[in-house]
């Protein structure tokens, strides 16, 4: 993937983790175009940890692919938890697009 945050060995590392859920989405080459991960607290609160897509992915749909795979994983929780970097203004639309 396309910077630090995100390079393969941190992200293998954190795919790994069996305390998160992942979502992976691959491209035909078997390159990463965007991965998801959610996590279940000792309370059962549900906290949306990553939702990354590649920038040429922006507007294909599927960020929203990833996040309906979180939201039916976790069918039944009221609410899923998340947190926004202040600015990140498409990530913000895009969260209140969808509720």
């Amino acid at each position: 993937l396309s910077d630090d945050k995100h390079a393969p060995d941190k992200l293998a590392a954190e795919l790994a983790d069996d305390d998160k859920m992942s979502f992976v989405a691959e491209r035909p080459d078997g390159s990463i175009a965007g991965y998801a991960m959610a996590a279940m607290d000792d309370r059962g609160d549900v906290m949306l940890d990553r939702l990354h897509i590649e920038p040429e992915e922006y507007g294909s749909g599927l960020a929203t692919d990833l996040l309906h795979a979180v939201l039916a994983a976790h069918a039944g929780i009221a609410s899923i938890a998340l947190e926004v970097i202040e600015g990140n203004d498409r990530a913000i639309a895009f969260y209140r697009k969808h509720g």
